[in-house]
């Protein structure tokens, strides 16, 4: 068997800082809907990152058809944690873009390491296998391993701390404060997801049993998210799907109408939990 090591990595295209600077420019006007007068360095981060990711999306998009083609095996990796991190940095270091883009961020006045300290650490766990699992994942990409991770998409991360009198204090890490601008909503990719209930017996008209069925109390609207996973010079790029718990139902018109604005919200906050 041939090693997934000897493939050789696709050629990458290196546009120079000032197509880059261009590009990011046409990104913050029709991505972000902003000029250079009024962009935030968050504006900045974002139409930085739909530059490369749009590089990225080629590779990916490639990969996929590839391995479909060629009915190639895929590892199915599932973890209830996926410590990824940001993705910055790595992207553009993964696809040789580093200093190119830092040059041309410059001639724009916007610092790379500035804007790349803003984008917001996915920590989407708390231990070492979180961690283990997104190197698996950028490791299995860069030896050409065909393969799709799925966790779950936690609107907050490990934790974020302050100082506060001397003491850590631990806070709750909104890291999608800003949305997440390297991830794809995949809302056709939609599933309920029931809890709790009861499990009834179905007999037949004899009295024999049939089947057993069962009767969820509560069901969950589970929407999928699509993070692409670059490796070393995009030699592969596989995919990162984590699900969001979303409400069937994220108002319940009948409180609504009554009055009770807090149990109208019961479902949409059953779901996030």
């Amino acid at each position: 068997m041939t090693s997934a090591m000897t493939i050789e990595a696709p050629v990458l295209d290196h546009p120079d800082p000032k197509t880059l600077a261009e590009e990011v420019l046409m990104s913050l006007k029709y991505r972000v809907g902003k000029d250079t007068t009024v962009a935030t360095p968050y504006d900045w981060l974002t139409a930085s990152i739909k530059v490369v990711r749009d590089r990225i999306v080629d590779h990916w998009i490639q990969a996929t058809k590839e391995a479909y083609d060629q009915q190639e095996k895929r590892v199915y990796y599932l973890s209830l944690e996926f410590l990824i991190g940001r993705l910055m940095r790595d992207a553009f270091s993964n696809l040789d873009l580093m200093e190119n883009m830092r040059e041309a961020l410059s001639s724009l006045g916007v610092d790379l390491d500035l804007i790349a300290g803003l984008e917001p650490d996915a920590a989407l766990g708390n231990g070492g296998l979180g961690r283990l699992a997104a190197c698996f994942m950028e490791s299995m990409a860069t030896v050409d391993i065909p393969a799709h991770g799925y966790g779950i998409r936690y609107a907050n991360g490990m934790f974020r701390q302050e100082i506060q009198g001397g003491w850590q204090v631990e806070l709750p890490e909104t890291w999608l404060d800003h949305g997440n601008p390297w991830e794809f909503e995949r809302r056709e990719r939609s599933f309920e997801v029931g809890f709790g209930g009861s499990v009834e017996s179905i007999t037949s008209k004899d009295g024999r049993l049939e089947r057993h069925v069962w009767k969820p109390t509560e069901h969950v609207l589970a929407v999928a998210y699509d993070t692409p996973v670059a490796g070393w010079r995009a030699r592969r790029v596989n995919t990162l799907r984590l699900w969001s718990g979303m409400p069937i139902d994220p108002i319940l018109l009948d409180k609504f109408n009554a009055g009770d604005h807090i149990g109208a919200l019961a479902e949409s906050n059953k779901a996030d939990a």
